[in-house]
């Protein structure tokens, strides 16, 4: 464990709180993107700014979402579920302390689930996307802490739908298939320039998840103007890691863009299912392309491989 990213994580949290979740996020696409562009110059930021103590979801994302339960538990804000509103609006010192110390939990979770169990209990440290899994485990340690509205939400007298219709079902398909084909292209392009010796080209395609998750988050961009924007990242994020891990292996470029689309549409659809499940009548954040992510990246880093082998 890193003592001074442990401590940093405390201000990641206090940070993220301060300027509010979904902005919190958008820094970690646009951080992750440049320091992909930037090579071998911007490699080391990844690991201590995007992914890290700085803008970290599992830290500065939680930290905020935290933060903006303690609030609403304070009766300061409405809805404990607001990720965009940044919280300095309040000028509550308390609520940036509790965002720092679940910024801090959030390191710590991801150390126990990366570091120690999946080192030392199933002797693979990359089983799944750890920090997925550690804003998911953050928000329900939110919801358990600080929510007032249980598990699954208050539901009085009105049925719990946990499926999409018929229309939003269409749509989600239509969305996973266009987006899933359009980086499983781009990724297969790349991995082909690669093996024809270009080093370049090989980079960006091993970093390409992180790319098409960095690109993602940017979107977000368009939620504190108040404009519409669906989540992408759960999508493009598990169908890059799918057409990489195929491509690798096969050098199917077909196979890896079909695997890649049938990837993408099951992050589309399990994700709506998922904040159905656990957001609908809540009044904290648990977040469904967190928790989208994490089960398709457990398929993607722990059975792919041994299909494939």
């Amino acid at each position: 464990m890193d003592i001074l990213m442990l401590i940093a994580a405390f201000g990641g949290g206090v940070f993220g709180a301060c300027i509010g979740g979904v902005t919190a996020f958008i820094f970690t696409g646009i951080t992750v993107v440049a320091a992909i562009l930037g090579g071998a110059a911007g490699a080391p930021m990844i690991p201590f700014v995007s992914f890290g103590s700085w803008f970290g979801p599992h830290i500065s994302f939680c930290g905020a979402a935290a933060a903006g339960a303690y609030l609403m538990r304070r009766g300061k804000m409405e809805s404990g579920a607001d990720i965009i509103t940044p919280l300095c609006k309040y000028n509550d010192g308390a609520a940036l302390l509790v965002g720092g110390v679940f910024g801090v939990a959030g390191y710590l979770i991801e150390f126990v689930i990366s570091d120690l169990f999946g080192v030392n209990v199933l002797n693979l440290a990359g089983w799944t996307d750890t920090v997925a899994i550690t804003v998911f485990l953050n928000g329900l340690l939110t919801r358990l802490t600080l929510g007032t509205s249980g598990f699954l939400g208050k539901w009085e007298g009105e049925k719990h739908v946990f499926l999409p219709d018929k229309n939003r079902f269409t749509f989600l398909l239509v969305l996973g298939a266009g987006s899933s084909l359009l980086v499983g292209c781009i990724t297969v392009a790349l991995g082909q320039m690669g093996l024809d010796g270009s080093q370049e080209a090989m980079y960006l395609f091993n970093n390409m998840g992180s790319f098409a998750f960095g690109i993602a988050a940017i979107c977000f961009l368009w939620l504190p103007m108040k404009l519409p924007m669906e989540n992408l990242h759960q999508i493009i994020l598990p169908a890059a890691t799918t057409v990489l891990t195929v491509f690798a292996v096969t050098q199917n470029a077909v196979l890896s863009i079909i695997g890649g689309v049938i990837i993408g549409m099951i992050g589309a659809v399990l994700c709506d299912i998922a904040a159905r499940t656990f957001n609908t009548n809540a009044d904290s954040h648990i977040d469904p392309p967190a928790f989208t992510i994490a089960v398709l990246q457990i398929f993607n880093f722990s059975i792919l491989p041994m299909l494939l082998a």
